[in-house]
Parts: C-alpha cells; structure tokens; sequence
C-alpha cells in the first residue's frame, strides 16, 4: 500500500482476518495453542502428517454424520473447495458457511471439514465439477446428510535447515506457495502449493508485501514454523472473494 492511509488498511486487513479466524477457531473448539502441538522430529519422518491424515479417514470413529434440515429449493448455505494439491484424499473441504443457513445452524460443520459423502454416495474421486453437480442435485431435498472428517483450515508445519545452502524447495508469491520441488524439505514437512501462508513463527505475514515474505524464508535458518490455509479459504476470510454457496 502506498496510500497516505496504509498503516490505516493494513491494521483494518489484520482485525477483519483475525475475527473470522479466531471465529473459525471457536467452532472447531480448537485453540492457537493446540494448533502447535504438531509434532516435528527431523526432516525425513515429517510425512507423518499425510499418515494421519490417512488414518482419520480410515477410522471411521473419526467421522461424523451431519444431518442438514433445509426446506424444499432453499440452499444449504456452505461453500466447497477442491482438496487440493497435495492432499492425500482426493475430495472437497468446506470453505465457507453463510451465517443463519440450514449448514450454519447444524454447529457441526466448520471450516476446513473433509466431506466425504453426500447422502450415502462416496465423493472420494470425484472430481469437483461431479461433486458440486451432485450435491446442486439435491436442492428439492428436505434433509442432506455429510459424513465429514473434522479438520482445521489451517496447517502448521515445522521446517528444519540446518545452514542457508539448503534451500527449501518452494516458491511464494504473494504470500501464496505457488512451486514445490519433489523430494525437498518443504514437500517432506507438508507445504502444499495454493496455500497462503499466514504466520511465520508465531508472526502474522498477512499484510506482509512479497519481499517480506521471501526475505524470511530465504534468511532464517534453524526452525521455521509456518502456518498456512489453502488460497482460496483465505481469500474468502478476508472477504477478497465471494464464496459459490450451495
């Protein structure tokens, strides 16, 4: 920003994500502290993430069925995002609720949820245009049910260089990851690309300009501990995109 009123518009950006943030946090019953409890051995084990992201799908006592009461051709009021790059589990996260909506009110679903099917049929596979004609399918339905994996929107992903003459294997622009070297320490740690990376050791890099951004991760060394939420989620808490509800 290069307006008079910069510090004004970046203080602004800052309070508007944080509130739907920590809103986001409170639904989840989640807290910044529990977000940290990712544990981060060495570089080589940090694929243990994906793992468990593996085994909350598997185990179904991980799951939860939500049961959406609607009336006839009123929509559901929740907006669905691909999984993404990166994600074991190929299907579709919930990245927005309208408030007051039937999805809103079942105070079962949040942000960053894994839906894994839609009134008994599997949406693991399918692609995203499938998914979203299916559930646009329903709109005459009085009750959709969602199985869904609880998750949180947010990653929190520990980085390990020892010295700067290793690189960690990605690029950002805007704050946004946009490259991923195979076999890096990055794709080792879980860094996905079309994720926007939001703190960097416990600092908010949200009204971060680019070169803030890079000039961290290209100097720091030691432990880097970046917390990041797919693109497109964090385009919607910030209100710079409007989500497609259904």
């Amino acid at each position: 920003f290069d307006c008079a009123r910069s510090q004004e518009v970046r203080l602004a950006m800052n309070r508007a994500f944080t509130l739907s943030y920590k809103d986001v946090l409170r639904r989840s019953g989640q807290t910044e502290e529990s977000l940290m409890q990712c544990a981060y051995s060495e570089v080589l084990s940090s694929q243990k993430r994906a793992q468990d992201d593996i085994a909350d799908v598997l185990d179904s006592t991980k799951h939860i069925i939500v049961t959406i009461i609607k009336r006839p051709q009123e929509a559901l009021g929740l907006s669905l995002i691909s999984s993404g790059p990166g994600s074991i589990i190929p299907t579709v996260v919930v990245s927005g609720l309208r408030p007051a909506s039937p999805a809103y009110k079942t105070e079962q679903l949040n942000v960053g949820n894994q839906v894994l099917d839609v009134n008994g049929r599997s949406l693991v596979g399918l692609s995203f245009e499938e998914t979203i004609s299916y559930i646009r399918s329903l709109i005459s339905s009085t009750k959709v049910e969602m199985k869904v994996v609880p998750a949180s929107p947010v990653l929190v992903i520990e980085l390990i260089r020892p010295d700067l003459k290793y690189p960690l294997g990605f690029s950002v622009k805007d704050g946004h990851i946009t490259t991923l070297v195979r076999g890096s320490i990055g794709e080792r740690a879980g860094i996905r690309v079309g994720h926007r990376i939001i703190a960097i050791n416990g600092e908010s890099t949200v009204t971060l300009d680019h070169d803030s951004v890079a000039g961290i991760l290209l100097s720091e060394t030691g432990k880097l501990v970046l917390k990041t939420m797919q693109s497109q989620i964090f385009n919607h808490m910030l209100g710079l995109e409007d989500p497609d509800y259904l």
